[in-house]
C-alpha cells in the first residue's frame, strides 16, 4: 500500500473524527530536545509575564540552562531563530513585533514570543507524564467526605432561597468531583498499561505503586460517604430548571449571553448524573475502581511469586503444566509418549549402522608407508599430568538443611491448611486475622477459585475451597499480619 498524494482525498479525509495536532509536532524529529528547551523557557516565563519574550531575553535564558563547558558549542548549533519560526508555524508558539521609537530599536530584532493555549496545554501534558507516580491533587485526599458535606450544605442553602451561598457549595462540589474523576482516570490507565504485556520487575512495581496510591488517598472511604452522598441524590434531582439557572445567572452575571446560560445551566445540572454515575446503583464507578484495584492484587502477588521462583529468569512452568495435562489425558501410553515427544522434541535416539569399509590385507605392514606422528606427541607423549586430582565438593550439609527447611515449610504448610479448614462454614466477614501462610494458601485457593466458577483446589490437590456469595452483596474486610484484604463477602467451605 502506498501514502495517498498530497491533493487527493481519501474517505478517511472526509470523516469528522479528530486529526492531527500540528502544535505537537516539537515533541518528534531529531531536534526535539532544542523545540523542548524552548517551550518550557517560555512556560517558565509566563508564570511571571504575559506579555511574552523578547528574542535577545529569550537566547539568554536558554543560554543560562545549557551546561557551562558546551555552553558556546550548543548555541551555534541551536539556530534559534528557525527554531522559533518552526514553533511559531506549527501553531506552538505565537510572534509579534514591538514598536520601534529609536533607531537602536528598529535595527535590532524586536520579535516576542509567547506560547499558544494548545502549545500551553500540550506542554503541560509532556510534564505530567514524566513526573513519578503520585496523587495529583490533595483534592483527592477527602474527595468524599468534601462532596457530602458540600452537597449538603448546598441544600440546606437552596431550602433557605440563599443562592449565593448555594452556587459556592456547588462550585466545590464541582472542583471536586472533577478532581476525583482526573485521578481516578490516571489510576486505571496506569493499572492497564502495569497489567498488559509480559510481567517483569518494573511493571509489578509500577503496578504496586498505583494500588498504594489509590490505598493512600481513598482506601475504603468511599464505602464510609457513598451513602451520605447517595441520600442527597433525590433532593438534587428535585431541583428544577429554574434554580439551576439562577445558580448559572449568580456565576455569569445577569446580562451573560442567553447561549452561554443555557450551555452552562445544562453543564451544572449534569453534576447530578456524574455523582449518580459514581456512587449510586448496583455497580457506581468508584465501586467499580475499588473492585479493579482489588483485582489487581492478584497479579501483583502472582508476579512476585514468579520473580522469586525463577531469580530473575523466564520461566516456563505453565507451559510445563498444560504439557503433563496433555500426557495426564492421552488415551494409551503409546499416544502419551508421542504428545511428550512432540512437546519436548525428546524423541527416541535412533542407531544408524555405516557400513564399515573393508580394510584391505595389502599391502602388509612391512611395506605400507610410515603413519604420521607430530612433534609434540613424540615429545610429551609419554608425560601425565602433575599434582593430585581435585576433590569433589562436600555438599550433604547443605542438603541436610535444605531437607530441615523443605521440613519445616511442609508443616507450617499443613498446620495453615487445617487452621483454614477449621474455618469452614463461615463467612469470610466473620473471620479471625490470617497468619502469613494461611494468608498465602487462602489467596492461592482465591486465585483458582475465581478461574472455575468459585471453586479452587490447592496445586496438590489435597484441599479444596468453594465460596458462596451472599445476598444481597456486601463488602468483607479480611485482616491478615501485613494489612487488610477487602474482597465479596461469600460462604466458604473448605474440603481437605
Amino acid at each position: 500500500m502506498t501514502e495517498a498524494l498530497e491533493g487527493d482525498l481519501s474517505p478517511w479525509s472526509l470523516l469528522t473524527t479528530p486529526g492531527e495536532i500540528r502544535a505537537a509536532s516539537y515533541l518528534v524529529g531529531s531536534h526535539a530536545r532544542q523545540y523542548r528547551l524552548i517551550v518550557d523557557v517560555l512556560a517558565d516565563r509566563q508564570e511571571v509575564s504575559l506579555t511574552g519574550v523578547g528574542h535577545d531575553e529569550l537566547a539568554e535564558l536558554i543560554r543560562a540552562r545549557l551546561p557551562q563547558g558546551t555552553v558556546a558549542e550548543l548555541v551555534e548549533d541551536l539556530n534559534l531563530s528557525d527554531r522559533l519560526a518552526s514553533l511559531v508555524s506549527w501553531g506552538t508558539c505565537e510572534a509579534w513585533q514591538d514598536r520601534a521609537t529609536t533607531e537602536e530599536e528598529f535595527l535590532r530584532n524586536r520579535y516576542r514570543y509567547q506560547l499558544t493555549e494548545a502549545g500551553a496545554a500540550l506542554n503541560q501534558a509532556v510534564r505530567a507524564i514524566e513526573e513519578d507516580l503520585g496523587a495529583g491533587s490533595t483534592a483527592v485526599l477527602l474527595a468524599p467526605a468534601v462532596l457530602a458535606d458540600r452537597l449538603r450544605a448546598a441544600l440546606d442553602a437552596l431550602a433557605g432561597e440563599r443562592i449565593d451561598d448555594a452556587s459556592r457549595e456547588f462550585s466545590v462540589v464541582e472542583t471536586t468531583l472533577d478532581a476525583m474523576a482526573r485521578e481516578a482516570n490516571q489510576w486505571q490507565s496506569r493499572m492497564a498499561a502495569a497489567l498488559g504485556g509480559v510481567p517483569d520487575q518494573a511493571r509489578i512495581t509500577r503496578l504496586l505503586e498505583t494500588i498504594l496510591a489509590y490505598i493512600d488517598a481513598w482506601g475504603a472511604g468511599v464505602d464510609a460517604w457513598s451513602g451520605r452522598i447517595t441520600a442527597c441524590l433525590p433532593d438534587l434531582k428535585a431541583i428544577g430548571p429554574d434554580i439551576w439557572r439562577a445558580l448559572t445567572l449568580q456565576r455569569l452575571g445577569a446580562e451573560i449571553n442567553p447561549e452561554t446560560v443555557t450551555r452552562a445551566t445544562t453543564h451544572l445540572a449534569g453534576i447530578v448524573a456524574v455523582l449518580e454515575r459514581w456512587f449510586s446503583g448496583e455497580l457506581p464507578q468508584a465501586t467499580r475502581l475499588r473492585r479493579q484495584m482489588r483485582d489487581a492484587v492478584t497479579p501483583v502477588l502472582r508476579g512476585h511469586r514468579a520473580l522469586l521462583a525463577v531469580g530473575g529468569t523466564v520461566s516456563r512452568a505453565s507451559e510445563l503444566s498444560r504439557l503433563a495435562d496433555a500426557v495426564a489425558g492421552a488415551e494409551d501410553d503409546a499416544e502419551a509418549w508421542r504428545v511428550f515427544a512432540s512437546g519436548t522434541g525428546l524423541y527416541s535416539a535412533r542407531h544408524l549402522a555405516m557400513e564399515t569399509p573393508e580394510v584391505p590385507g595389502t599391502p602388509s605392514v612391512w611395506e605400507a608407508p610410515p603413519a604420521p606422528v607430530s612433534k609434540r606427541l613424540r615429545s610429551q607423549g609419554r608425560r601425565s599430568l602433575s599434582g593430585r586430582a581435585p576433590r569433589v565438593v562436600d555438599r550433604s550439609r547443605a542438603r541436610e538443611l535444605a531437607r530441615a527447611a523443605a521440613a519445616h515449610d511442609q508443616a507450617a504448610l499443613r498446620e495453615a491448611e487445617h487452621r483454614l479448614v477449621s474455618r469452614s462454614g463461615t463467612h469470610l466477614s466473620d473471620w479471625a486475622v490470617l497468619t502469613a501462610e494461611e494468608t498465602r494458601l487462602f489467596l492461592d485457593l482465591l486465585t483458582s477459585a475465581r478461574e472455575s466458577d468459585g471453586t479452587g483446589t490447592t496445586a496438590d490437590g489435597r484441599c479444596t475451597m468453594k465460596l458462596t456469595p451472599v445476598h444481597p452483596p456486601r463488602s468483607a474486610v479480611c485482616r491478615t499480619e501485613e494489612g487488610r484484604l477487602v474482597l465479596a463477602d461469600a460462604l466458604v467451605e473448605f474440603t481437605a
